[in-house]
């Protein structure tokens, strides 16, 4: 009976991370969005968050045995770059109660590659 019960934690906890790095929402199951837009602004997030996420790992990667990231570490880096243009672009067509959210992620965004450098 624990290992059920322990198995349901785990799963539920993968469920949990999974819909939060595509999504961007804390949920167990995934919601449908109510526009395309918001469709659209979660899943610009969660590429955004898989990227840094494919950043951090190529850093202990080459941190850890030596080899070299960085043709890993770039494609992460386009990811990024090509995430926040995309955002620049929802930016104008979006509706206005959604561009809070997308300057948010913006802000995100630029503060991610300050640390960078």
């Amino acid at each position: 009976m624990r290992k059920l019960i322990v198995l349901v934690v785990v799963i539920a906890g993968v469920l949990l991370a999974f819909n939060f790095f595509t999504t961007g929402e804390l949920t167990l199951f995934p919601g449908n969005s109510s526009s395309e837009e918001e469709r659209q602004l979660n899943r610009l997030r969660g590429e955004f968050r898989e990227a840094a996420q494919e950043y951090r790992q190529a850093g202990r990667q080459a941190a850890l045995s030596g080899m070299d990231t960085t043709s890993a570490a770039e494609a992460a880096l386009e990811a990024v770059n090509r995430v926040e243009k995309d955002l620049k672009a929802l930016r104008k067509t979006i509706d206005e109660s959604l561009q809070g959210d997308v300057d948010d992620l913006l802000r995100e965004i630029g503060k991610y590659k300050k640390n960078l450098s």
